[in-house]
């Protein structure tokens, strides 16, 4: 998902597409870890469970730093730099 000129530097638009990306990022690589490790053993509903929080957990801990919930905290500079670390301009 990518942030359209015209909501570059709005945090919500900002928050929401970082959130996709984040999501984006833990459906490929938990897909990606069940197929390499699934070559060699079968998962049970309730591993495959904890594998999928784990990944939530770590994918909010990665974006809790650049939350942007609090509008006041941020300038239009901090908002385009998080555009940018992440790709959500692309």
């Amino acid at each position: 998902m990518s942030v359209s000129d015209q909501d570059d530097l709005d945090p919500e638009a900002v928050q929401s597409a970082l959130r996709a990306y984040g999501d984006e990022i833990k459906r490929k690589e938990i897909q990606r870890m069940f197929n390499r490790l699934e070559a060699n053993q079968e998962f049970t509903c309730e591993q495959r469970e904890i594998i999928r929080q784990m990944a939530t957990a770590i994918v909010e801990g990665v974006l809790t730093a650049p939350e942007l919930e609090d509008n006041q905290r941020y300038d239009d500079e901090d908002v385009q730099t998080i555009v940018s670390l992440f790709d959500l301009d692309q």
